[in-house]
Formats: C-alpha cells, sequence, structure tokens
C-alpha cells in the first residue's frame, strides 16, 4: 500500500520503505505534519486498516511525545533574576540610581555592591574617587582607589600603548575568495599593460568579474593577441579574390562588449554561470537597478550605451593557474599563467599560455583587499586575546566603513562599546588616517546611521543570502539602543586604532601588532579644517544640533531621534514620519486619532 508523507511516498509492502517510512515519522518535530497526514489516512483506513491503522497510531505516538511538555516545574514556576544585590544583605539594587550617591555603590571593579542602608553604617569606606575632577563615590572595599567608571576607563584605554606583540600563530594563507580575486587583479593589469585598455565596474562579488570594451579593428585585434586568440582575418568582398587584388570594401568592427569571467585552477562554473549571456543580461540590469553601488552604476551605463550604439558582446573564460600559498610550486616561485576559454562553450580547446607573474612568492600580487581583510582578521584575534567582547564590521558590501565593534564590561554610566580602525601595510606600520577617519566618533556615528537606515552605500545591506540577515544590520541592531543622542557617542564609547604589519609571504616572518587609542574628532581641535570631511552626514539623533541638515536626496526618515514615543515606538520629535519612503515632514495628528497624523495617516510611533 502506497502511504504519502512529507511530500515523500512510501510503499508498505517494501520492507526498505516502510523501515523509511518509520524514520521519518520517528524524526518529524512539526505536529501539523503528522496530524495532517492522519487525516488524509483515515479516508484510506478502508480495505486495509490493520497497516494504515499501525501508520495512524504511530503517528499518534509521535504527536503525543511532541506535545509533551520536556521540562515540568513541580514547586512552581522558575524565573532568572540577574539584579544586582547588595554583597552585605543580598537587597536588589536599581540601576537607573547608580553613580547618584543616594542609593548604592559599588567597588571598583564593579564586582561587589553594598546597598545605601548598609553604606550608613559602613560610611568609612565610602569614599571619592581619586581621578581628576571625577566627584564619583565608591565602595572601598579593594585596595583600588577609583570609582568603577574609572578603573573601567583606565583599563581598556591602558591596553593601548606603542608595545608591539608578535602574532607568530598566525597563518598567512590566502583563502580561496581572495585567490580569486588576486586573479582578476593580476589578469587585469596584464591586459592593461599589454594593451592600455583597462576593465570597467559593472557588478560586486558575485557578478561578472571583468569587462573590456573595444572600439575598432585595431584594439580588438591587440586585445584578442594578448589572450592569445587569432587575429581578425577580413572577408574580400571581390567577386574573384586574389592575392594581388585588395577587397574594395571591408567590413570594420564598431564597439565589442568583452565579459571575462575569471577561475582559478580548478574551479568551475556556478550553475548561474553556466548560461553565460543569460548570466551577463542579469547583471547588468542588477548593475543599473543599483544593487552593486555607484561605481557599478556608472559602468553599467558606459556599457548600455555601448549596446545602444549597436555593440555585441563576446565572452571569455580565463582560467588561471595559481599555486597555492605553502606548495612546492610556492616555495620554487613558480609563475602564474593563465589561459581563454570561450565562456559557455564546453569541448573547446584553450588559446596560448599567458604568463601574468613571472614569480608567485611575491606579495606584489597581493592586492590590498586581501592585506585588509587578512590584516582585520589578524586584529580580531589580537583583541579576543586582550579580553573585547568581538560583535563585528560595520561595513558595506565593498568592504568601507568600522572595521570592527566589541561589547565592553561596563557600568551604567561607563563606555559601553569599543570602534576600532585596523590599518594593515607590508612595509612598516600604517599610523595615517583617511580624511574622514579623523573625524573619530563622528566618523563611527555616520557610518553606522547610515547602515541602520540602508542609505547612500548601505542601500545593499537589506539582501544578504536570501533570508539572512547581514552581520552589520545585527551589530547596529544591537549597538544603536546604547547611542541615543550624540553626546553618547562621545561618552559611551571608546575608539582605537589596531595597526597590523604583515610580511612577505616568501620569507620567514610573522605579523606584528600595535593597539593605539583613536585621536579625538580633527574638527573640535585647536585647527579648524576647510572643507568638511563628511560632506553629507546623515546623523540620527541631532534634533537643533549645529550639523549641516542632509540634502533631500536623503529621505527625511533619515533625521529622525529615535526618541521613545508615549504610545510604543520610536519616532522623531514631530518631525519627518517613521514610515520608510513618506515624505510627511510634521506630525499633525488626528481629531479622533490622536496618535495617527492628519497628513499622511501614518502613525509616526508605528
Amino acid at each position: 500500500m502506497k502511504i504519502t508523507f512529507d511530500g515523500i511516498d512510501y510503499e508498505t509492502d517494501n520492507t526498505s520503505q516502510k523501515d523509511a517510512l518509520a524514520r521519518a515519522i520517528n524524526t518529524c518535530v512539526e505536529t501539523w505534519k503528522l496530524e495532517q497526514a492522519i487525516t488524509a489516512l483515515r479516508f484510506k483506513s478502508f480495505g486495509n486498516e490493520t497497516v494504515v491503522g499501525t501508520v495512524i497510531a504511530y503517528m499518534e505516538k509521535r504527536c503525543k511525545e511532541l506535545e509533551t511538555p520536556k521540562v515540568t516545574f513541580t514547586q512552581g514556576f522558575v524565573f532568572r533574576d540577574d539584579r544586582k544585590k547588595c554583597t552585605v544583605c543580598t537587597t536588589p539594587l536599581d540601576l537607573e540610581k547608580y553613580g547618584t550617591g543616594s542609593d548604592w555603590f559599588s567597588s571598583s571593579d564593579f564586582s561587589q555592591f553594598i546597598c545605601g542602608s548598609c553604606a550608613m553604617k559602613q560610611s568609612s569606606s565610602i569614599k571619592t574617587c581619586s581621578t581628576k575632577d571625577c566627584t564619583r563615590l565608591f565602595w572601598a572595599c579593594t585596595s583600588r582607589t577609583t570609582c568603577a567608571d574609572c578603573y573601567s576607563r583606565q583599563y581598556y584605554e591602558g591596553l593601548a600603548g606603542e608595545r608591539i606583540i608578535t602574532m607568530s600563530q598566525e597563518k598567512l594563507d590566502v583563502p580561496q575568495y581572495h585567490g580569486g580575486v588576486h586573479a582578476e587583479t593580476l589578469f587585469r593589469n596584464f591586459i592593461k599593460a599589454q594593451t592600455n585598455i583597462d576593465s570597467i565596474c559593472v557588478s560586486r562579488n558575485n557578478g561578472i568579474d571583468l569587462v573590456f570594451i573595444t572600439n575598432g579593428d585595431d584594439d580588438y585585434d591587440k586585445l584578442m593577441k594578448c589572450m592569445g586568440v587569432a587575429p581578425t582575418v577580413h572577408v574580400s568582398t571581390s567577386r574573384y579574390p586574389s592575392r594581388e587584388r585588395t577587397s574594395r570594401i571591408q567590413v570594420k568592427r564598431g564597439r565589442v562588449i568583452h565579459c571575462v569571467e575569471v577561475k582559478v585552477n580548478d574551479a568551475q562554473c556556478s550553475k548561474a554561470q553556466k548560461n553565460a549571456q543569460e548570466f551577463v543580461n542579469d547583471r547588468i540590469k542588477r548593475a543599473l537597478g543599483g544593487d552593486y553601488g555607484d561605481d557599478a552604476l556608472q559602468g553599467a551605463g558606459a556599457v548600455e550605451r555601448a549596446m545602444n550604439k549597436g555593440a555585441e558582446f563576446e565572452l571569455h573564460l580565463i582560467r588561471v593557474s595559481m599555486p597555492r600559498f605553502g606548495s612546492d610550486e610556492y616555495t620554487q616561485g613558480a609563475p602564474i599563467t593563465a589561459v581563454r576559454y570561450p565562456w559557455g562553450e564546453t569541448g573547446v580547446t584553450g588559446g596560448t599560455l599567458m604568463t601574468l607573474l613571472p614569480q608567485c612568492n611575491s606579495i606584489t600580487y597581493m592586492d590590498s583587499s586581501w592585506i585588509g581583510d587578512i590584516g582585520e582578521r589578524i586584529a580580531m584575534q589580537f583583541l579576543a586575546q586582550l579580553g573585547f567582547d568581538i560583535r563585528g564590521p560595520v561595513q558595506n558590501n565593498t568592504g568601507n566603513g568600522v572595521d570592527i565593534t566589541a561589547k565592553l564590561k561596563h557600568t551604567p554610566t561607563s563606555p559601553r562599546w569599543a570602534f576600532f580602525e585596523v590599518k594593515a601595510s607590508t612595509a612598516k606600520f600604517q599610523t595615517s588616517l583617511e580624511h574622514a577617519e579623523e573625524e573619530q566618533w563622528m566618523f563611527v556615528m555616520d557610518r553606522c546611521s547610515k547602515a541602520v537606515m540602508h542609505v547612500d552605500k548601505y542601500k545593499g545591506l537589506g539582501a544578504y543570502r536570501g533570508s539572512s540577515v547581514h552581520p552589520t544590520v545585527a551589530t547596529v541592531s544591537e549597538l544603536f539602543w546604547d547611542f541615543q543622542s550624540p553626546e553618547h557617542w562621545a561618552t559611551r564609547a571608546l575608539y582605537f586604532r589596531v595597526l597590523v604589519r604583515l610580511p612577505d609571504p616568501g620569507k620567514n616572518d610573522v605579523p606584528l601588532v600595535k593597539l593605539l587609542l583613536w585621536a579625538s574628532p580633527r574638527s573640535q581641535g585647536p585647527k579648524a579644517l576647510k572643507t568638511d570631511p563628511i560632506p553629507q552626514p546623515l546623523f540620527i539623533g541631532y534634533g537643533g544640533s549645529s550639523f549641516p541638515t542632509p540634502t533631500t536626496s536623503v529621505s527625511k526618515v533619515s533625521m529622525q531621534t529615535f526618541s521613545p514615543h508615549p504610545s510604543g515606538g520610536r519616532y522623531d520629535n514631530l518631525h519627518s514620519c517613521y514610515v520608510m519612503g513618506c515624505d510627511c515632514s510634521q506630525f499633525v495628528p488626528c481629531l479622533l486619532l490622536p496618535n495617527t497624523c492628519q497628513t499622511c495617516l501614518h502613525d509616526h510611533g508605528s
């Protein structure tokens, strides 16, 4: 008898399929699937009651197991109480009254606490912090002389200095993804050096690797010869061709769009890439829609203009032979070579061998992407060893933004987060910062604000591996609850620079790391800046601030201050509507619905 369960048919007369059905029922964790199957089987019970009855009984037994609570409480409910308690009398303490000097006090390391009544009995142990300009009171139950806030800040800032740490256990292997990046960079530089034709950007990461546009026969033949393809042969239009006579009419090529897919060693095309023409069309459409950023949009525009002028497409697959780091070929300095194949065609021989780099064991073929990413990976390991609770970066899809964020052990009023800017290089420690990065907390606040609102170069954070949440979105969603005003970015966070010096993979050397403090904003120093380091800042929480208001290209919803709304949610102090895409800039309450805006009919707090 055939029985269907969870979309699969099982033949009960076959012993193996019968056992498979039993395993499927036993491993099912969703009750509704079992109930649906039981209902369908009851109509089949006529004529073969024995088999169907056995299966139904087994399904009902599994349903009962799933519905039975796994844990039973015999003495009432158990709650987890994480509140701070007085070390002396175990009285729960109110965190909101910490630091007021009227309720309770903590030890310097914020591990022991004493309530107000117990502190009255030990008044000699309640002392003032010894840090200059700090008047907080603390419980001097240890040998330390500072309050918990000053101790926490001094501890983390004391980790920074000119000390150089050796990360000898870190391997400088090249990940497979970066192998592809290196191959693309090498092939692009090779073509540019030989033909003076450069690639244009039309996508990111999972798109078209390289795109070249040739104009005329000379450029076309030059590119084809460089890739090892036979030069153009013109077909004579004369009725009687001969060696002596030349063609009266020669067909000349116009613009040709060359789309290149680069593969390293034995890497194969994905399922989408096997249909080359459809893959190229899809990625260009996405680029024109802005899915890959402004650079790709500009490059796709150049491709579209060439197509409007009648340009043809040619698709190339470049297979690069790259010795892996640590192999004998790499140690011996073997060359990096490449061969061109038609993209999307099978059973075709490749062209002439191209030598992209004479010796592979040189850092010269490691592009800046690899240097930056490996530097961040080493920095994360280094910071984790120092005790930082690493959360992740706040970066867009091109890897630009705040490199590392970390959660700190904190008091209710001490810094809660740490932000790190990683600088990696191969020759020496790189201490310089970019112009915008010199603004410290304003730079971090600007990038985090854009990430949480998905604007500017952070628009693509919403689309990430289907339904998965982008790591940057998860990070900013957690940290933004601790930053409700501009002042919080300066007082509730610490800022550091991590300098990483990478060795030359061809030499016997190790990475070196240094942790330094990130200097305060340059614009707040004695020397005023001539130009704004962040031309169009997106500052969330700046009601009445002195910073310039974003232009109309940034939606008004970006100016929210994230203040609590009386009916729940958060809104913007009677300015822009909270609903994404709504242009309402002033909340006007309805007569019968005071929480709903009369202009846009939206609840500004929803």
